[in-house]
């Protein structure tokens, strides 16, 4: 049996379409034995299909099956052979008419769009390119970017549409590279808006060596003279522009096409590119129905076609206006957008349009921020104007009332899209402000720990880790006031109870400017901190997220037996947006939830978070030792003999004192220790902490200060910084270490033995020992926890931009 092997990036957009899968909103299989264009089956009901992008209609047209049904009588159905041998003799009329569709230039048929991404960029694009990707380019050119990266291409995504950061990336290395190419669609296929033409051409024109390849598969057929779509439009080639496009869309067939005006480049990719040399042909019915296609784009018919769709394009957008729906991007295109926000609100929409007998799609992460789900309607000439006039009439009727059943607001639909909506918010006022609570909650929301009980809250939360009262006023008064934007920490502490005044959910959580990588691969966090050695902040956002960044244990207190529990979450995840909106901050990080609790699991990610997996966290509990061997003889007999052979035996070499008093000189050299291991550690990618911290701590008597000095030499090879909570917690937070020493004598081995020796001794109750180093951990008795973060941010540049840079690293 194959084993389904846990891979970070994919897990998550599983379970994000899953979910979808589990709703019945994705994976529909249509019920009709033949379709008319308008109209689909879907357990059993009619429903209007506005799920098609074959914007034209033209995949019914008689002349068109007629075509493809001579083909088949002509050539069979199918022609097994590489095109590099032999081919179908409808290759040589349809590339001639497509030809005369684009202005005479040289074209070449693919079997899919994405087979011709993958035939042309590998022999098109050397090693010494460097690729931009669009933050929203279409996912198969973001694919055949991968075939490229093992061969030193550089791959780099710049913010969508952003003419600005692209010229930047132009110029940062000027003569580095042979060439630099953008890639972008024509036309978006989520939002429906545009590529910024006549921008590109400036760039094209101004730097010799900058390229665009352009995906135009949402522009093809519906407008540019003779359907050649959104990026001609009217007028030629760019020489440096190679175009990309899809047959299987307004077209009304199937297949890709390429498009560009160097011949000899055309003749090279033909020839080399390896889904047109290995990857089976298009089939012989294609071709006969791109043959009939291409002719009607080559007559006036296709002009009356676009003035029809145009027409349609107009109308619903005026009844859109009229009635004051939250339209995305109005871009003139044919793909509407309006705004939902969460997935749960998305889902609830989808639902309630099929039942009115209208099937629509859902716009959700990944192809829309986590944030930004919405209703996605392309608008076709098999639909009637009633058609559209009905389905847009039932999205208004059902807006305020799933805003109402789902607890959303149009204002937070305004701050998830940045837009105004301001036609929206007057129609629909009654969801238009932030919805109140319609719980009995009672919600004590605090910026200071001081305004808190401090039994309620150590009770609540401080007996589960290293933020009891204590530890959360240390924070603030260590993060605060200090010279570096990254060293300030906002700490907000939320208390909510039930109408019997019973706690139901307790936390804290902190706004920091965190780095986007955070909890990305190793690999990628070294990539960009090679780019943060020119600007420290690549890649940073500011965050509301739960706990700290040097806090360890669980850090939700929340009673699930409580009927009231989801209610709270909701409450909590408001108040967080809120801060998040007054802070500016790009996103909400909920943290440590147990990665098999899947109830919780599936609130998130209905709430629009997306889960990644954290480094397994260790507990030791303290099981009542009298001494070190009282405490060996606790433990397996495998890990008793690792114990004694390479930790108490070895103990003697070290000299072990803790909290000596340090002077400025020796705080330093502490300081260094520390930033030894920081700076080599990308398991978990932070800011480096302020000396100020250890300053604080080491005359803290909260905190226990464990130093370690080889005995030969009396250097300081090894030191650990803890905190002692109220309810006998002990939380090793900051490790310094001389790696020579290291190497030679495991001094972090031992540093954990002495952790173990000095809880016994003050008998401590849990050894909080945090991540990584689990083989080690476990040896000394650690059960490990695995955790999970959530985040649900406005935009997904950082995470896409992520998943690029690991791409790279694979």
């Amino acid at each position: 049996m194959i084993k389904d092997r846990p891979n970070k990036f994919v897990d998550t957009i599983y379970e994000c379409c899953d979910t979808g899968v589990r709703k019945e909103v994705f994976h529909i299989i249509y019920e009709d034995h033949e379709l008319d264009g308008r109209v689909i089956t879907i357990d059993g009901k009619k429903a209007v299909n506005f799920g098609s992008c074959s914007y034209l209609g033209l995949e019914l047209d008689p002349r068109l099956k007629k075509g493809a049904i001579d083909a088949i009588n002509r050539y069979g159905v199918h022609y097994s052979s590489s095109r590099a041998y032999s081919a179908c003799p409808l290759y040589l009329e349809a590339e001639k008419l497509l030809s005369q569709i684009f202005d005479n230039n040289p074209v070449v048929i693919g079997g899919t769009t994405t087979l011709t991404h993958v035939g042309v960029l590998p022999v098109l694009l050397q090693e010494n390119d460097h690729i931009i990707l669009d933050q929203k380019v279409h996912g198969s050119v973001q694919l055949a970017t991968q075939l490229l990266k093992a061969r030193g291409a550089k791959v780099d995504m710049i913010r969508h549409n952003s003419m600005e950061m692209l010229e930047e990336k132009i110029n940062e290395n000027p003569n580095k590279y042979d060439q630099i190419w953008y890639m972008a669609d024509g036309v978006y296929s989520m939002y429906g808006d545009f590529a910024p033409m006549d921008d590109l051409i400036y760039l094209l024109d101004k730097y010799e060596n900058f390229h665009l390849y352009i995906d135009d598969a949402h522009g093809m057929s519906w407008t540019g003279k003779n359907g050649r779509g959104f990026v001609m439009g009217e007028g030629s080639l760019h020489p440096k522009i190679v175009l990309t496009t899809s047959l299987g869309k307004g077209f009304g067939v199937g297949g890709g096409v390429f498009v560009m005006s160097n011949e000899p480049m055309k003749r090279k990719i033909f020839t080399c590119g390896t889904s047109y040399t290995f990857s089976g042909p298009v089939q012989p019915p294609l071709l006969g129905g791109i043959v009939e296609s291409a002719k009607i784009h080559l007559t006036g018919e296709i002009a009356d076609l676009q003035d029809r769709l145009n027409k349609k394009i107009e109308y619903t957008h005026n009844i859109s206006k009229q009635l004051d729906l939250p339209e995305v991007h109005s871009s003139g295109s044919p793909i509407f957008y309006f705004a939902l926000g969460q997935p749960r609100v998305g889902y609830n929409m989808i639902k309630k349009l099929l039942n009115e007998g209208f099937y629509t799609n859902i716009g959700i992460f990944p192809t829309v921020p986590v944030n930004c789900t919405g209703l996605r309607i392309p608008v076709t000439l098999s639909q009637t104007d009633e058609d559209i006039k009905n389905v847009l009439e039932a999205f208004a009727y059902h807006f305020p009332k799933v805003l109402k059943e789902e607890n959303v607001s149009i204002e937070q639909l305004c701050r998830s899209f940045k837009d105004d909506f301001t036609e929206t918010k007057k129609r629909f006022f009654e969801v238009a402000a932030i919805t109140k609570s319609t719980n009995t909650l009672s919600i004590q929301h605090e910026t200071s720990i001081d305004n808190i009980d401090k039994d309620l809250w150590n009770q609540l939360l401080g007996e589960y880790g290293s933020f009891d009262r204590n530890g959360c006023k240390f924070i603030e008064e260590t993060f605060k006031d200090n010279s570096e934007p990254e060293d300030n920490w906002d700490l907000n502490y939320v208390i909510i109870k039930d109408n019997e005044g019973k706690p139901v959910l307790a936390t804290f959580f902190s706004v920091i400017i965190s780095k986007d990588d955070m909890v990305s691969p190793e690999a990628v966090s070294q990539q960009i901190e090679e780019m943060r050695k020119n600007d420290k902040y690549y890649l940073t956002s500011k965050v509301v997220s739960m706990g700290s960044l040097i806090t360890e244990g669980k850090h939700l207190f929340l009673d699930r037996e409580n009927k009231s529990w989801k209610n709270a979450m909701l409450e909590l995840i408001k108040i967080m947006a809120e801060v998040k909106h007054k802070t500016k901050s790009s996103a909400i990080q909920i943290r440590d939830i147990n990665t098999d609790d899947t109830e919780i699991k599936e609130f998130l990610l209905n709430e629009g978070f997306v889960r990644f997996d954290l480094p397994d966290s260790h507990i030791v509990v303290n099981q009542n030792w009298k001494d070190e061997e009282d405490f060996i003889e606790s433990l397996t007999k495998r890990s008793r003999k690792h114990v004694r052979r390479y930790m108490q035996k070895t103990q003697e070499m070290f000299k072990i004192t803790f909290n000596d008093k340090l002077t400025e000189e020796e705080t330093e050299e502490y300081y260094k220790l520390y930033l030894n291991i920081k700076r080599n550690s990308f398991r978990i990618n932070t800011f480096d902490l302020p000396k100020k911290l250890f300053v604080n701590a080491i005359n803290d008597e909260n905190w226990d200060l464990l130093s370690m000095r080889m005995k030969e030499d009396n250097k300081l090879c090894c030191f650990i910084l803890s905190y002692k909570s109220e309810y006998n917690n002990y939380s090793p937070m900051i490790i310094g270490m001389d790696y020579e020493y290291n190497t030679k004598y495991s001094c972090y081995r031992q540093g954990l033995f002495q952790i173990i020796k000095r809880v016994t001794e003050k008998g401590f109750r849990n050894i909080y020992l945090g991540m990584d180093a689990s083989i080690e951990k476990q040896k000394l008795g650690a059960t490990v926890n695995a955790k999970s973060i959530y985040i649900q941010a406005d935009d997904n540049f950082s995470l896409e931009t992520m998943s690029i840079l690991k791409q790279n690293n694979n």
